[in-house]
């Protein structure tokens, strides 16, 4: 996955979950503001100026408007806000619930409507505040359109997120307040967790200004995004400056927030880590760390203070000589943002997409679909299954389908409000295995036929690199093989994987899986790694065929490295040979090779074979697999069965249980090579009871047994 470096162009603060839970055991020393302000001013002396300056018109605000902060502020904020949602693969996900539920959470905090104001202390609540500021999702996007103020778009910058997946989407910060959630942000180390960071306005409303948040703290119990709007609006953490002597300018530039010399999670009552009266003062005396405070780490927080009230207002009410950010609420961009009074929920036309549970099934069984569409909250909703779909269209939000039909399906969703609907179609993502496998016996696949290499592997590419491709530039044996271009992969972390046909293995004993394979580092420090997997429910799950190999060990050359792009030569290749005795009996098996880049050369690999020895009565059966399901049933059968050779006369009869023959499936009929399936009691004319199914092939006889409930 691609890592990205943070490049904030103001301060930024990073920030712990304020659950208890996750906070036990956590360092207190992951809040890199004070590193990141002095590295950006290292960078850029003009910041520490353009700080300066705004502090000081905070600071004549503040002077100006001192009766404010006895309460008697009037005026209210309304600001629009957009969330982007931005995923990769399923992570970073967050659902317009999750979102409603703390958009309730900052209004109240904003608002001190919240249930825990009654638990700040008594020497407190004279300086409690109302910050008078309300957050409404936008109802209108920057074209114009209708939208619920909720962006949803992929990109691999959601993982080890900085500011660069800011550029994803962006909507524009002088009308807007930007909230990015992703999947995690960079930075986090020794099992701890960044929850979130914003950006302070002295650096201006630009293309950065905004939050960017980890998903997991993107609901209703978490007070992380209240902490963050309170740096985007101008707020120091309480413990800003430690022990200052001076309220205004040393700390965190407010005289009713008590100074602190810790940034620990305690909510203890006699915490008292400075014992200085510092300047200005409204207390007199020498009071408690404020760790209820919405600025603190503190795993209690329920307030905002007046002070910080009258920095929030100044930095709310500037024009564009200083911060700029009283146009956000200035009554023609609520208009413009659809948040105007009054704010009705938006009806929009939705954005369709849904996801899916599983890929990788066997014949009869199901998927669950979910629907994920945004930009609206769906009423309706139509869906079409492809591949015999059980039912093939769904009006349900959340349907469960069930797939009788081997092959690779697609499906469309169709999802509306009363504005209309959306329509989406997604290609070939349900793949359908047979309970009857591709192969039996020996098998020998150097990939040397193009046709049967599409037809029979399974290709995945599940992060977007490169992908297995069949090639002629290099082989064990032969003319082809299959690759990947690691060379040419930008980032560690990238997946490829390739799903071999399904095998019955019980026709052999003692079966081993062999392959030949080529690989080469680029560096000692490459962490390539190769996974070996098999599956006996047609790549539901899987497990480990042999152990992993990562480094050094997945290299065939020793530790010779190839820094430029690599193709190998015939001494370059190594056969590798793993048991199946655990799964000799199984009669579909497929498997996976998987491997990961760690910055290493291309990976080369031949010679597919499955090995063993060959009964003698398998060597003249020509039946090569053959399976009934659902087994039981409370509906009608199917019989999957393989044929090796030409079957001239192929019978199929099912028995009671004292032996009578109660249906002919087949009678007397010639079948050629190929696998079939066949319904058993299509009519449903069987009652419960078991019964056998006799499967008679040029006298080659199998018989299976079938439970009707």
């Amino acid at each position: 996955m691609k890592k990205t470096k943070l490049s904030l162009l103001a301060f930024a603060a990073f920030l712990f979950t304020f659950s208890s839970s996750a906070q036990t055991g956590r360092s207190n020393n992951w809040c890199f503001t004070d590193q990141q302000n002095a590295m950006l001013e290292a960078q850029n002396p003009d910041l520490s100026q353009q700080k300066s300056d705004v502090e000081k018109y905070v600071q004549k605000y503040m002077a100006e408007h001192k009766n404010d902060i006895q309460g008697k502020k009037a005026i209210n904020y309304i600001i629009p806000v957009v969330f982007h949602v931005v995923t990769y693969d399923g992570l970073g996900y967050v659902s317009k619930n999750q979102i409603d539920q703390v958009m309730s959470t900052i209004n109240e905090d904003f608002q001190r409507t919240n249930s825990d104001a009654n638990q700040t202390r008594s020497q407190f609540l004279p300086y409690v505040a109302d910050a008078q500021v309300e957050f409404r999702l936008a109802h209108l996007d920057p074209n114009g359109n209708c939208t619920e103020g909720i962006v949803r778009i992929e990109s691999p910058l959601t993982i080890d997120a900085g500011n660069s997946v800011k550029s994803v989407s962006y909507w524009n910060s002088k009308k807007y307040l930007n909230i990015w959630v992703v999947s995690n942000i960079a930075g986090g180390g020794g099992g701890s967790i960044i929850a979130g960071y914003a950006q302070f306005p002295t650096s201006g409303i630009n293309s950065t200004y905004g939050i960017v948040m980890d998903n997991n703290f993107i609901n209703g119990s978490s007070r992380t995004l209240s902490h963050e709007i309170g740096h985007c609006f101008g707020l120091y953490h309480t413990f800003q400056g430690g022990c200052s002597s001076s309220g205004a300018f040393g700390g965190d530039g407010v005289t009713d927030t008590p100074p602190s010399n810790t940034n620990g999670f305690s909510c203890s009552t006699s915490i008292n880590s400075c014992n200085n009266i510092p300047s200005g003062d409204p207390y007199g005396f020498d009071v408690e760390d404020q760790t209820e405070n919405f600025m603190s780490y503190a795993n209690c927080q329920n307030m905002f203070s007046l002070g910080q009230k009258s920095r929030m207002d100044a930095v709310l009410a500037s024009n564009s000589t200083s911060t700029g950010l009283k146009q956000l609420s200035n009554g023609s961009n609520l208009i413009a943002t659809g948040t105007a009074t009054p704010y009705n929920p938006a009806i929009c036309i939705p954005i369709a997409d849904f996801e899916y549970n599983k890929t990788l099934i066997c014949q009869g069984q199901s998927v669950l679909f979910t629907d994920f569409s945004y930009n609206a909250s769906p009423t309706i909703w139509n869906w079409t299954f492809g591949g015999g779909g059980t039912p093939n269209t769904s009006p349900l939000e959340n349907p469960t389908i069930v797939f009788n039909t081997p092959g690779v399906w697609s499906t469309t969703h169709e999802p509306g409000t009363t504005a209309g609907s959306a329509l989406v179609t997604k290609p070939n993502i349900i793949t359908v295995s047979s309970l009857t496998a591709d192969y039996g016996g020996i098998i020998v696949d150097g990939f040397e036929n193009s046709t049967n290499f599409n037809n029979d592997w399974i290709i995945l590419d599940p992060t977007g690199g490169q992908a297995f491709q069949r090639t002629t530039a290099a082989a064990a044996t032969g003319s082809a093989s299959t690759r990947v271009v690691n060379y040419s992969e930008p980032d560690a972390g990238e997946i490829d994987e390739l799903i071999s046909p399904s095998y019955d293995l019980s026709l052999l004993s003692g079966a081993t899986l062999k392959f030949k394979m080529a690989f080469a580092q680029r560096q000692s420090s490459n962490t390539d790694r190769l996974f070996v997997y098999y599956s006996l429910d047609c790549g539901e799950s899987w497990s480990f065929v042999m152990a992993p190999m990562i480094g050094a060990g997945v290299s065939t050359i020793g530790t010779t490295l190839k820094p430029n792009f690599w193709t190998p030569i015939s001494s370059d290749w190594a056969q590798k040979t793993a048991s199946l005795s655990a799964i000799t009996s199984e009669t579909n098996v497929r498997f996976k090779f998987q491997f990961t880049s760690g910055n290493g050369n291309n990976f080369y690999l031949d010679d597919i074979n499955i090995d063993g020895v060959l009964s003698i009565n398998d060597e003249f059966d020509n039946i090569g697999s053959l399976s009934v399901y659902p087994n039981p049933t409370n509906s009608s059968a199917q019989i999957s069965f393989n044929l090796k050779e030409n079957v001239q006369n192929l019978s199929i009869k099912v028995r009671n249980a004292v032996g009578q023959i109660v249906t002919n499936v087949v009678e007397g009929q010639s079948f050629s090579v190929g696998k079939y399936t066949l319904k058993v009691d299509e009519q449903r004319r069987l009652s419960s009871g078991v019964y056998f199914i006799e499967f008679n092939a040029d006298d080659n006889v199998k018989v299976k047994k079938l439970i009707v409930q």
